[in-house]
C-alpha cells in the first residue's frame, strides 16, 4: 500500500474562511455573553459512562460547530477513522498500521492476521499470568521467589504510560514498588543499586526495537549488578525484557521465557496497554488492568459508533483544530486536580507533540495549517500558584484542559470540596473575568493604574473533563479519548500522527559525538570548542 493511499484532505481554505468569519462574529461578544444561556451547558457538554466532557467554556455557537463538522466529513475524518480500526496502513511512511487498539479490543485484533493476533494474544496471557504472580510479591517463573522491588527501564512510550498508570490507580494491595529508570543519566540507577536487594529485584528491559542506547546501557550495567551479586544464573532469572525484537534481547542475555512480545504496529506512546505494562500490571493484579483495557475499549466503541455531534474524540479534535488554527492559540495547558494524575501532562506532552509535531502532510506538501501545539501542565491548585497569572492575565490566551474527579478514594469531604471549589472557581474566572466595575464593587474606589492591575479580560476558553471516579475503567476511557483526539486532529491538518521521524537526527548524531568524547575519534565540526571545554573541566 502506497503513500497515496492515505493521503487526505485538511480543512479547506473555503471552511477555513467561513470558520474565521464566525470567530470574529463570536468574539465581538466574548464567551461571557454565550454562558449567558441557561442552556448552554447542556447543549455542549456529552457523557459516557462516568466521563463526563464539558465544552461549554470554548468559544464556540452550535453554528460554528456544525461548519466544524462538516469541514471534518469534506477532510475524510470518517473514512480514515475506518482505516485505523481496519488495520490499514495508516503510517504510510514505514507501511503498517497502527493498531494499538488491538490489543483492548478482540475484534480490532482479528485485522492485524491470524498469526500475528494468536502472537499478541499468547504474549497479553502471559503478561496478565506474571502480573497476578507479581501482585503477591512471586518473581514469574521462580515459584518461592520473592519480588519486592522492580526496576522498569525504558524511555518515552516504553515508560511514560506505565508509570502515569501505576501513580494513578495503585491503591497499595500488592507489596510491589516500582522504580522507573527512564534516562541515561546514571545518577538514580547508581542510588537504586546501593540501597535495593537484589534477591528481591526483578529488572524489566522495555525497548520495541531493543536498540535504545539509554535502555541498553542501563541494562548492561543492572544485568552485571544481579550477576555480581547474585551469581549468573541466579541473576538471570530476575532479568525480563518486553520487546518486538525478541532475538536482540535473546543475544543479550535474556532467555525466551523472560521475555514478552510486543507488535511494531505497536506505537511507543501507544504501547502502555501493551505487555510493556507488565509493571503496572503486577501492581494492580491482572483484574484491574483489564479493567483499564475494557474502558478502552468502550471508549473505540464510542468513536467507532457515535454520531459526529455526540462523539467526544470527534469533538474534542474539532476543538483542537479551532484553537489552532482559527483561534491562533499555539499552546494548550492540561491542569489534572488530582494527584495521582500527576504525570499526564508529561504522556500528554509525547502523546500530541510526537504524533502531530509535523511541518509536512501526508503527500510531502508543507503543512499549510498550523499542527501541534506546545503542551504543558501541572497538577491542581499546584498550577494555581505557578502558571495561572499568566492564564489569567499574560499577554498570550492558552486554552486549558482541566480534569476532575467527582468521587475521591478518600474520606475527607472538606478537603476535596476545596479542591473542587477551586477547579470550578479557575472555570469561571478564565471564561467570565472582572471588568472595572465588578472590580471597584470588589475592592473598593482604587486609582485607574491599580484598577488596571486588577482586572481580569475574561474570554479564555477551557474544557472540562469530570471523572465519577478514578478506576480502571475511567482511566483507560480517558486515555484512549486523548488518543483519539490527536488522531482526529492529523486528520483535520493530513498529516501523519504515527512516525516520529524527528527524534532520529539527533539519534544519528549522538554516537559520533560520544566517541569524541571518549577521545576515539574528532570532534564534529561546531562542536569542538564546546568539547575542548569538557574536556579541560574533565582534566582539572
Amino acid at each position: 500500500m502506497t503513500p497515496e493511499n492515505h493521503t487526505g484532505q485538511e480543512l479547506t481554505p473555503e471552511t477555513l474562511d467561513l470558520l474565521h468569519k464566525n470567530h470574529s462574529r463570536l468574539s465581538a461578544g466574548g464567551l461571557p455573553a454565550l454562558l449567558d444561556d441557561e442552556a448552554r451547558f447542556h447543549s455542549f457538554s456529552e457523557s459516557l459512562e462516568g466521563l463526563l466532557f464539558d465544552f461549554s467554556r470554548v468559544l464556540l455557537d452550535q453554528e460554528t460547530l456544525e461548519v466544524l463538522m462538516e469541514g471534518a466529513r469534506a477532510s475524510g475524518l470518517e473514512a480514515r477513522r475506518d482505516a485505523l480500526f481496519a488495520g490499514e496502513n495508516v503510517n504510510a511512511t514505514e507501511q503498517r498500521p497502527a493498531l494499538h487498539m488491538a490489543l483492548r479490543s478482540p475484534d480490532v485484533l482479528a485485522n492485524a492476521g491470524g498469526e500475528e493476533a494468536a502472537r499478541v494474544t499468547a504474549a497479553m496471557n502471559t503478561m496478565f499470568e506474571w502480573a497476578d504472580e507479581l501482585h503477591e510479591g512471586e518473581l514469574p517463573g521462580s515459584p518461592g521467589e520473592k519480588v519486592r522491588h522492580i526496576i522498569h527501564v525504558g524511555i518515552g512510550g516504553s515508560l511514560l504510560g506505565t508509570q502515569l498508570v501505576c501513580e494513578a490507580l495503585d491503591r497499595g494491595t500488592s507489596p510491589l514498588t516500582v522504580h522507573f529508570l527512564g534516562s541515561v543519566d546514571a545518577v538514580l540507577r547508581e542510588r537504586l543499586i546501593r540501597e535495593l536487594d537484589p534477591a528481591e529485584t526483578m529488572v524489566v528491559l522495555v525497548s520495541k526495537s531493543f536498540s535504545t542506547g539509554d535502555t541498553l546501557l542501563h541494562g548492561r550495567r543492572l544485568r552485571d549488578w544481579l550477576a555480581r551479586n547474585l551469581g549468573d544464573e541466579q541473576g538471570a532469572k530476575r532479568l525480563f525484557a518486553v520487546t518486538s525484537q525478541v532475538e536482540r534481547a535473546g543475544k543479550f542475555g535474556i532467555a525466551p521465557e523472560r521475555l514478552l512480545y510486543f507488535s511494531d504496529w505497536v506505537g511507543g506512546r501507544y504501547s502502555l496497554w501493551s505487555p510493556v505494562s507488565l509493571s503496572a500490571a503486577g501492581v494492580l493484579g491482572s483484574h484491574a488492568f483489564r479493567e483499564m483495557l475494557a474502558g478502552a475499549a468502550r471508549m473505540d466503541r464510542h468513536f467507532r459508533e457515535a454520531p459526529m455531534d455526540e462523539n467526544l474524540p470527534m469533538l474534542y479534535g474539532l476543538i483542537g483544530a479551532w484553537h489552532r488554527n482559527i483561534c491562533g492559540y499555539p499552546a494548550w495547558g492540561v491542569m489534572a486536580y488530582d494527584q495521582r494524575l500527576r504525570l499526564l501532562p508529561a504522556w500528554m506532552q509525547q502523546l500530541v507533540m510526537e504524533s502531530n509535531g509535523k511541518s509536512v502532510t501526508q503527500d510531502g506538501r508543507p503543512a499549510p495549517l498550523a499542527t501541534a501545539p506546545v503542551v504543558f501542565g501541572e497538577t491542581g491548585t499546584e498550577a494555581q500558584h505557578s502558571v495561572f497569572q499568566a492564564m489569567h492575565q499574560g499577554s498570550d490566551v492558552v486554552p486549558l484542559n482541566f480534569i476532575g474527579v467527582v468521587r475521591p478514594d478518600h474520606d475527607d469531604r472538606e478537603a476535596h470540596n476545596e479542591l473542587l471549589a477551586n477547579l470550578f472557581a479557575q472555570l469561571e474566572a478564565l471564561a467570565k473575568g472582572r471588568d472595572a466595575e465588578a472590580t471597584r464593587a470588589e475592592v473598593g474606589e482604587i486609582d485607574d493604574a491599580m484598577l488596571a492591575q486588577r482586572t481580569f479580560a475574561g474570554s479564555r476558553p477551557s474544557e472540562l473533563i469530570m471523572l465519577d471516579r478514578l478506576d480502571p475503567k475511567r482511566l483507560g476511557m480517558l486515555l484512549a479519548l486523548y488518543e483519539h483526539k490527536v488522531f482526529v486532529e492529523s486528520v483535520l491538518w493530513n498529516i501523519n500522527a504515527f512516525d516520529q521521524w524527528g527524534v532520529e537526527l539527533g539519534k544519528t548524531l549522538a554516537p559520533g559525538i560520544q566517541a569524541a568524547l571518549a577521545g576515539k575519534a574528532v570532534a564534529p565540526g561546531g562542536l569542538e570548542a564546546l568539547l575542548d571545554h569538557v574536556a579541560r573541566v574533565r582534566g582539572q
